[in-house]
Order: structure tokens, then C-alpha cells, then sequence
């Protein structure tokens, strides 16, 4: 069994995670949890978990804070990340502390367990290998220096694809083919292009995968593997680590994506019912400030005014029939002070709802 720690400041939030692991299935077990970075590092050091399930936004030690000393002291420990922010910041230090996901709250229970799978199976392929196959060292020259400097170059690739740096990627690439050139002698020079240039590929496939990005379906047309020269193997390479960086970093900012039409869809259905922004955001597991600033921004309104809205838009569907009182549809629209409601009503439309019900009834 794998042991799984959980850190989380909101006890709401750990009984959620708690309750959506397969744990029997994933052969996991829970070996505790903290409510800040702080007391996490410490039953880190305690317990040595394989997995980490934590949030990033905490008082004290924060997720950022607590990601770095972890990659520092446990590289090898699995490390789920959860944010209600869609902020890069956290995603950048998720991807620098070699998180296996980033979940956006509320969490799904499906990406979650997905998320926990994975963890198990690159646990499970380290004990068997102690090392992921694209990080493999692989030798490409028998002169030293060359070597050394290849291996360098493919330690900053590895930097670069977790950093998803297209830019950076491109400059190691030339400095790749340069390396060749210069240091790969004629008679070498075809054969040892060419198992450099695939390691460098199997790297972007494994990182692809990895990413679940169906590498087969991102570029049209295959690479050659018929590589002439270096400047041929560097520019079908650039296309497709380009090709590639562009597409991981695009899936991750999607599912970042706060589900405005979700939030909507409830709103509409509880329109009637005690509801803030809140209870909202304690129902998506996201903060207040996050909730208000994603809705604005996609909604073009506040949420309070798009709530506000729709009671008052019922409000008025409801005088107009005719058939319930003033009293009853202030309470089927979500107010039991009925003065209040008629103030609101008032600064709505510009006459309170007996005027509208007179006006139309023709009076």
C-alpha cells in the first residue's frame, strides 16, 4: 500500500478528497493530514509519504513555499496539486516542484483518482527502474567533453518542458545541433545524428504522453528519422517540441477554467433559496475573490447582480400572470422581508409590483 498525506486548511475541503479516493482500489492508504504547509513538511518528515494531495493557498507556509522545500528534501515524493486560483504562479511552481497534476477546485473525483493513478504507476516503475524512462542518461559521443555537454543540454530540455518554455526549448535545440557539427566526426556523423536526434524525440513523446496529449494526432506528418544533416533533425524538432509545449500548456490553462456555466446553471435552479456569493464559492471550492473576479470576467456582471437579476426577471414573469400574491412571490423569489422586497423590485424596474400588476390589469 501507498501512503497519502492530505494538506488542506479547509477541513470541508480534506473530507471531500477523503471521500472521493478509491483507496482499496488504488491500493492507497490516508497517513494523515495537515491544515498548513508548515505541520505538512513536518509529517512529511515524519511519515514519508509516497503522495502529497495539497492546496496551495494556506496561512503560514503556503503551497509555493512548501512545494519548494519539498522538491529540495523529497524529489522523489508524488505531489498532486489543488488551487481554487487559476493564478500561474501556482502552476508555474507546481510544474517546477514536478507535480504529477494540477487540479482546479472543485475538485473532480474522476481526475482526482486518475490523478492518484498515475502517481501509483510511476511509483510502482520506480521501484522496478528508479528512474523515468525520459530522464534516462543516454550517450551519444565517445569524446568526453562532447558528452558531458550533451548531457547538459539534455538536463535543460528537461527544465524547459517542465517550465513548458518553447522559447527556451528552441535555444537548447540549436545549441544541440552546433554540438553536433562541431563535434560528431563525418564517419559518425549520420548513424549518431540520428540516435541523438530520437532520444531527443522519445523525450517529447514520453513528456506528450505524460501530459496525455496524443502525440500521433498533434503533427500531421511524422518525422523523417532520415536525417542528412543536423540543421534537417533540429528544424523538424523545433516544430514538434513547439508544437507540442503550445498544445500541454493550452489543455493546462483549459482546465484551469473555473465553470462559469456550471455556477450559472445552479443559480438558476436556486434563484428561490437562501443564496450568496459565499455559499457560491464554498459550494466550488473556490475563494470569494476568485469567484467574483472569474464571473465578472467571463458574465460581463457582478455575480450578486446576475442573482439579483434573475429573482427580479421571475419576480415580474410571476406578477404579470396574476394568479399569486405579492406576499407569495417575493417568497418564491428568494425574499421574506416583503418591504425589502419591494424596495428592490422598485430600484429594478422603476415601479413597485402592485404598480405592474395594476398597470396591467388596466387601472
Amino acid at each position: 500500500m501507498f501512503k497519502v498525506l492530505v494538506i488542506d486548511d479547509e477541513p470541508w475541503s480534506r473530507e471531500v478528497v477523503k471521500a472521493l479516493v478509491q483507496w482499496d482500489e488504488l491500493e492507497l492508504r490516508l497517513d494523515g493530514e495537515a491544515e498548513d504547509g508548515t505541520e505538512g513538511l513536518r509529517l512529511i518528515e515524519e511519515r514519508e509519504p509516497h503522495i502529497v494531495v495539497t492546496d496551495m493557498r494556506m496561512p503560514g507556509l503556503d503551497g509555493v513555499g512548501m512545494l519548494k522545500r519539498m522538491n529540495e528534501k523529497f524529489p522523489a515524493m508524488k505531489i498532486i496539486v489543488m488551487s481554487g486560483y487559476d493564478d500561474f504562479v501556482y502552476l508555474k511552481q507546481a510544474i517546477r516542484s514536478r507535480a504529477v497534476e494540477y487540479l482546479l477546485k472543485p475538485i473532480d473525483g474522476g481526475e482526482l483518482n486518475a490523478a492518484l493513478a498515475l502517481c501509483v504507476q510511476e511509483l510502482k516503475q520506480a521501484e522496478q527502474t528508479n528512474n523515468a524512462p525520459w530522464r534516462t542518461s543516454f550517450f551519444a559521443f565517445s569524446d568526453v567533453s562532447a558528452q558531458e555537454q550533451y548531457t547538459s543540454l539534455r538536463q535543460k530540455m528537461e527544465g524547459c518542458l517542465l517550465e513548458l518554455d518553447s522559447a527556451a526549448a528552441i535555444e537548447v535545440l540549436e545549441k544541440l545541433g552546433e554540438l553536433v557539427e562541431s563535434s560528431m566526426p563525418d564517419k559518425e556523423g549520420h548513424n549518431g545524428l540520428a540516435k541523438l536526434a530520437r532520444d531527443f524525440l522519445s523525450m517529447i513523446e514520453e513528456f506528450a504522453a505524460e501530459n496525455e496529449l496524443d502525440v500521433a494526432g498533434l503533427w500531421p506528418k511524422a518525422p523523417s528519422g532520415d536525417w542528412r544533416n543536423a540543421a534537417q533533425a533540429i528544424r523538424e524538432l523545433r516544430t514538434i517540441y513547439a508544437e507540442a509545449i503550445e498544445q500541454i500548456g493550452a489543455n493546462r490553462r483549459k482546465r484551469l477554467r473555473l465553470d462559469i456555466a456550471a455556477i450559472r446553471a445552479h443559480i438558476d435552479g436556486h434563484y428561490h433559496e437562501p443564496i450568496s456569493l459565499e455559499m457560491i464559492a464554498q459550494r466550488f471550492y473556490v475563494s470569494k475573490e476568485h469567484l467574483s473576479r472569474a464571473f465578472k470576467s467571463e458574465a460581463g456582471e457582478n455575480l450578486s447582480d446576475y442573482i439579483l437579476r434573475k429573482r427580479m426577471e421571475k419576480a415580474r414573469e410571476l406578477i404579470l400572470e396574476g394568479k399569486l400574491s405579492i406576499k407569495h412571490v417575493a417568497k418564491l423569489t428568494g425574499y421574506e422581508d416583503v418591504a425589502y422586497f419591494y424596495r428592490v423590485f422598485r430600484k429594478q424596474f422603476g415601479h413597485t409590483p402592485g404598480d405592474l400588476r395594476r398597470e396591467d390589469q388596466g387601472e
